[in-house]
C-alpha cells in the first residue's frame, strides 16, 4: 500500500501551488486539433442548461514542499488551461491563476507562457506549440462567431464561469514512498491511462493507522484480486455470460461491476464517469457497505452462471443486446426467485415481439425485410434448444459474442457473388460429386459431362455459366419455386466468415463442408449443425441431396414449438 496518497475530484479553480515539469518529460506538444476539441467541448458543456460537471484525466503529482509538486502525469492538459485561462485574462482581468508552472531544464518557458511574443516563438519546439495553443483560441473564437467582438466576449466569459465551477480534474498525489520516474514511465510508455478501476482501488484502500482498518483493507484486496482473477478464468464464458463487450475494453476487469453499479451507458464520453461516480457515493456511504454491495453483485452474477436456466435466459438477453446485466439486477431486486423467473420469461418474450396484429402473420418474416427479427428469433431457438434439450451442454457466449454473425439461406437459387471464372469454376466442381451421386449408375449425363469440360478447359462466359448454374441447382432442388428462398423456413445463423466459405452453394454441398467444418472445430450453432444433419425431418421423409418443403416445415414447425413458451407470452391486438 503506497503511502500518503491523496486521490480526489479537484475543481480547476482549487488548484494552486507551483508545478514543476521535471527534466524527464518533454516540452508541451498539444497541437490545434486537441485544443479545439478541448474548446468545442468546453463550451458545449458550458451551454448545456443542464451544467454538468466536465471531468478531464488525471493529474499525477508528487508534494516537494508547501504548495510545491513536480508534476509526473497530465502537463497538456494543464498547460492547456493555464493558457486558456491567460487568454481570457486579456479580456477579463479579474480572472485568477492560482497555479504556475515552472521547468527543470527549460526555464525560459515560464516566462514564454505569461509573455508570448510572436518574434520568439520560433526560436524552440517548446515556444512553437504554446504560441500555436495560444493562436488556436483566438482561430477558433473567430471560426465559431466570425469575428463578432461581442460574442466572442460572452463565450470567454462563460468558458471561466464553466471552468471556475464545473471542471474538475482527478487529483491524484502519490505518496512520498513512490518512484516518480517510474511512474512516469509506465503511464507514457504506450500511453498507458489510469483505468477507472485503479483509482477506484485508490479511494477504497487508502492507508490508515488503525489496526481492523488495516485488516479490512487487506480482506478487501483479497477479495478485489480473486474477482480480478476469475473474471478472466473460463475462456471469457463467465465474462460473456455478464456482457456482450470484448475484454480488451477492461484493462481492469473489476472495473465492469462498478460501470453496472453506477449504469454507465454505452454512450457516455466521459472516460472516468464511474470514478467520479464512486466518489460521489463515498461522500455520502461507508467504503465497506459499497465494497459489501460489489460483492453481493458479484455472487449473484455467479449464482446466476451456475444455475443452467438462468444462464441461458440471462445470457441470451445480453447477447441479442436486448438487456444489459445493470437491467437484470433492477429486475431481479425486491423480487423472489419465481417471480424473476418469470420475469425473465416476459422479458425474452418482449425481445421477439414486434407490431403484429395477427398470430397467423407472426411467423411470415422475409430475409430482406425482417433480418435483425429473425437473427434474434434464430439465436432464441439455438439457446433455448440447448436449454431444452441438452443438460450438459451451455450455448458458448463468448464464442458468439466475438463472431460476426449473418443468415445462411440453407438452400440458395442464385449466383449472386460468383463473378469471375475461377470462383465458378470453383462452384462447378464442388457440386460434381453431388449431381454424380444422384446419377450414380448412368453412363453418360450431358450436364455432368458439360461440367466436366469447363473445368477441364477452364474457359466459361458469364451467360454459359448462368445457364448450367440453373440447371444444377434444378437438379439439387426439390422444385424450380423459389418463393421461399427468403423465408424463415430456409434460414440459418452462421458467421459471416463461414458463410462467405459457401459460396451460394446448393443444400447437399453446404451440408458437406459445415460437416467439414464441424471436425475441424468450427462454432457450428447447435440449430444450424442440426439443420444440415437433417435433425427436424422425419426419416421417412428425408433425402440427402434437397432442402424440399417437409424439411422446410419441419424446421418451422420445431422454431414454433421451442419458442412456444415465449411466443405464448406476446399479446396480439
Amino acid at each position: 500500500m503506497k503511502k500518503n496518497v491523496i486521490l480526489e475530484a479537484k475543481p480547476i479553480g482549487d488548484i494552486k501551488g507551483v508545478f514543476n515539469i521535471p527534466a524527464y518529460q518533454r516540452g508541451y506538444r498539444w497541437g490545434k486539433l486537441q485544443v479545439k476539441t478541448l474548446l468545442n467541448d468546453l463550451y458545449q458543456k458550458a451551454n448545456d442548461s443542464t451544467k454538468k460537471d466536465y471531468c478531464l484525466q488525471p493529474i499525477v503529482v508528487l508534494r516537494k514542499g508547501e504548495g510545491e509538486y513536480d508534476l509526473i502525469d497530465g502537463q497538456q492538459r494543464l498547460t492547456t488551461i493555464y493558457i486558456l485561462l491567460n487568454y481570457i485574462r486579456q479580456f477579463f482581468p479579474f480572472v485568477q491563476l492560482n497555479f504556475s508552472l515552472t521547468y527543470e531544464t527549460r526555464t525560459n518557458t515560464q516566462v514564454f507562457l505569461n509573455n508570448m511574443d510572436e518574434s520568439t516563438a520560433q526560436t524552440n519546439i517548446d515556444f512553437f506549440h504554446i504560441y500555436n495553443a495560444h493562436q488556436t483560441i483566438k482561430e477558433w473564437l473567430e471560426e465559431t462567431f466570425h469575428d463578432e467582438p461581442n460574442k466572442q466576449s460572452i463565450a470567454l466569459f462563460n468558458l471561466h464561469q464553466y471552468i471556475d465551477g464545473y471542471v474538475k480534474v482527478i487529483w491524484y498525489e502519490v505518496g512520498d514512498d513512490a518512484d516518480p520516474i517510474a511512474l512516469f514511465t509506465r503511464l507514457n510508455i504506450g500511453k498507458i491511462q489510469l483505468t477507472n478501476a485503479e483509482l477506484i482501488r485508490a479511494l477504497l484502500l487508502t492507508s490508515t493507522e488503525e489496526e481492523e482498518a488495516k485488516r479490512r483493507q487487506y480482506e478487501m484486496s483479497i477479495q478485489w484480486d480473486n474477482i480480478e482473477k476469475q473474471l478472466r478464468t473460463d475462456n471469457n464464458e463467465f465474462w460473456s455470460f455478464i456482457t456482450r463487450k470484448s475484454p480488451k475494453a477492461y484493462p481492469t476487469r473489476i472495473e465492469l461491476l462498478f460501470d453496472m453499479m453506477f449504469e454507465k451507458s454505452d454512450s457516455e464520453r466521459d472516460t472516468y464517469f464511474t470514478f467520479f461516480k464512486m466518489e460521489e457515493r463515498l461522500e455520502r456511504s461507508d467504503k465497506n457497505v459499497i465494497w459489501q454491495e460489489v460483492i453481493n453483485s458479484y455472487l449473484q452474477i455467479k449464482e446466476w452462471y451456475t444455475d443452467n436456466e438462468y444462464y441461458h435466459k440471462i445470457g441470451y438477453l445480453i447477447a441479442s443486446g436486448h438487456k444489459t446485466m445493470a437491467d437484470i439486477f433492477k429486475e431481479a431486486k425486491g423480487k423472489k426467485k419465481s417471480e424473476f423467473k418469470n420475469s425473465l420469461d416476459l422479458l425474452i418474450a418482449e425481445s421477439i415481439s414486434w407490431n403484429t396484429k395477427n398470430r397467423d402473420e407472426y411467423w411470415e418474416l422475409d430475409y430482406t425485410k425482417d433480418y435483425n427479427r429473425i437473427s434474434r428469433l434464430l439465436l432464441l431457438f439455438n439457446v433455448q434448444s440447448i436449454l431444452k434439450c441438452n443438460a450438459y451442454q451451455r450455448f458458448p457466449f463468448s464464442k458468439y459474442n466475438s463472431a460476426e454473425w449473418s443468415l445462411e439461406h440453407i438452400h440458395a437459387q442464385n449466383s449472386e457473388g460468383l463473378n469471375t471464372v475461377a470462383v465458378q469454376i470453383e462452384w462447378l466442381k464442388s457440386h460434381l460429386a453431388s449431381l454424380k451421386d444422384i446419377h450414380k449408375g448412368e453412363t453418360q449425363n450431358e450436364l455432368i459431362n458439360t461440367i466436366e469440360q469447363v473445368v477441364k478447359t477452364e474457359k466459361l462466359g458469364r451467360n454459359s455459366f448462368d445457364d448450367i448454374f440453373r440447371q444444377v441447382v434444378n437438379e439439387l432442388s426439390e422444385s424450380t419455386g423459389t418463393e421461399y428462398i427468403h423465408t424463415l423456413s430456409n434460414l440459418a445463423l452462421l458467421t459471416c466468415q463461414d458463410n462467405a466459405s459457401l459460396n451460394n452453394s446448393t443444400f447437399d454441398v453446404k451440408r458437406n463442408i459445415i460437416i467439414e467444418m464441424d471436425k475441424q472445430g468450427a462454432f457450428i450453432p447447435y440449430c444450424t449443425k442440426m439443420v444440415f444433419l437433417k435433425y427436424y425431418t422425419k426419416s421417412s421423409d428425408t433425402q440427402v441431396h434437397f432442402w424440399g418443403k417437409n424439411d422446410r416445415d419441419a424446421y418451422l414447425k420445431a422454431i414454433k414449438e421451442t419458442l412456444q413458451p415465449y411466443y405464448q407470452l406476446i399479446e396480439f391486438e
